[in-house]
């Protein structure tokens, strides 16, 4: 594929995230509209949060236990490469991520399980990862 010989710079966030399921039409929670690396998405059938554990919404449907991986320095919107790049080696190696993009960064998030054998395909196909001190603040 063409976009797999991107190599990338991957930072694993320290923190752990939770995917939450809210009604079609809930307000967003006040916490997550103010909070920092939320992520929302809304639908004709759902509002779906991802939010770190300590800010997670309570009495919903939720998947706990996610890590992510943020990929700085290139546009996800302006670099068609990029996405597959990093999806293609997780989804051959039987993982499924869920992705979220803003103007300036990718955020891929995994459950935490996976994390070995994610960061092991994604050295295989030539990415590197770098510790920085990116999360956030409590």
């Amino acid at each position: 594929m063409a976009g797999t010989s991107k190599k990338l710079t991957l930072h694993l966030l320290d923190d752990k995230f939770t995917v939450s399921k809210l009604a079609q039409f809930a307000e967003l929670p006040m916490i997550v509209a103010r909070g920092e690396m939320c992520f929302s998405a809304r639908t004709d059938e759902e509002l779906m949060i991802v939010t770190p554990e300590f800010m997670a919404p309570s009495n919903v449907q939720q998947e706990i236990g996610w890590r992510a991986l943020r990929i700085e320095g290139e546009s996800p919107l302006k670099d068609g490469g990029l996405l597959p790049s990093v999806i293609d080696p997780l989804v051959q190696a039987g993982i499924t991520p869920l992705v979220f993009t803003t103007f300036n960064t990718l955020y891929v998030f995994l459950r935490e399980e996976q994390i070995v054998d994610a960061v092991k395909a994604l050295q295989h196909a030539g990415h590197t990862f770098e510790h920085k001190e990116v999360g956030v603040p409590k």
